[in-house]
């Protein structure tokens, strides 16, 4: 048998009746299924996702501390499991907003099941198992400094810090790509789920307050402006090494 239809997969949709459905059809060929019906449900799973294949996940969950474009991100962030958006747009931004966010295939409502089926087979074929079966963790580190999405906290080895959404999402976005630079439009989409508009400052007011938080924690570790007109996240101990043995 192929071992992509042994695999592992979790629903995520508040529609329990459109889930059950789903969970029967894929079922049926040949694949173990987990249903979850809440965004909280989804996030406290993820401390126990290292034994999953692939995430199906609804653009329009109807959660008022999280949207799926929110939670799309965060899995990727937090499990780096391939992930398959189901959506009942069919607009260019809802799509490119998937993508930014981390999706691996869009799939628009109503679909047929063989093609997601399909969708599935693509996705799973270029992640292989032996690559997904990783112990996941609710946390990011860079050099000492662990970020932690549930939790919404920055901590350093003494201080610990709590960080709003906006703030938690920006900081994922630079502990997923350290010491890279990485233009505001990008950071902008990645957040937002859409185009950044002209002459928007809404990155640079988000670096601000968490560059104020992220002073609390650590001397070592800052965000700076990158050469791309957007932002780094980098750390000073490893330049005044470098100075010092000059």
């Amino acid at each position: 048998m192929d071992t992509s239809a042994r695999a592992k997969i979790v629903v995520i949709d508040d529609d329990e009746v459109f889930t059950r459905i789903l969970h029967l059809g894929l079922k049926k060929n040949g694949y173990d299924v987990y249903d979850i019906n809440s965004a909280e449900d989804a996030i406290e799973f993820v401390n126990q996702a290292n034994n999953v294949d692939l995430f199906i996940l609804d653009f329009d969950l109807d959660d008022v501390s999280e949207d799926g474009l929110s939670l799309c991100r965060k899995i990727k962030a937090y499990t780096g499991k391939p992930i398959i958006m189901l959506t009942g747009e069919s607009s260019t931004d809802v799509t490119v907003s998937c993508l930014y966010a981390g999706a691996d295939q869009y799939v628009t409502k109503p679909y047929n099941l063989q093609e997601l089926v399909a969708r599935i087979h693509v996705v799973l074929n270029r992640f292989p198992r032996e690559s997904v079966e990783t112990t996941s963790s609710p946390e990011l580190s860079y050099n000492g400094i662990t970020l932690n999405g549930k939790l919404r906290e920055l901590r350093g080895e003494q201080e610990s810090v709590r960080l709003t959404e906006r703030e938690i999402q920006l900081a994922e976005v630079l502990f997923m790509n350290p010491d890279e630079d990485i233009p505001r439009d990008r950071i902008f989409a990645l957040i937002f789920g859409k185009q950044m508009p002209p002459f928007n400052r809404a990155i640079d007011i988000i670096v601000g307050r968490l560059r104020k938080k992220l002073s609390k924690v650590t001397d070592d570790v800052i965000i700076q402006p990158s050469r791309s007109s957007g932002y780094r996240l980098t750390c000073l101990r490893e330049d005044s090494r470098s100075i010092e043995g000059a």
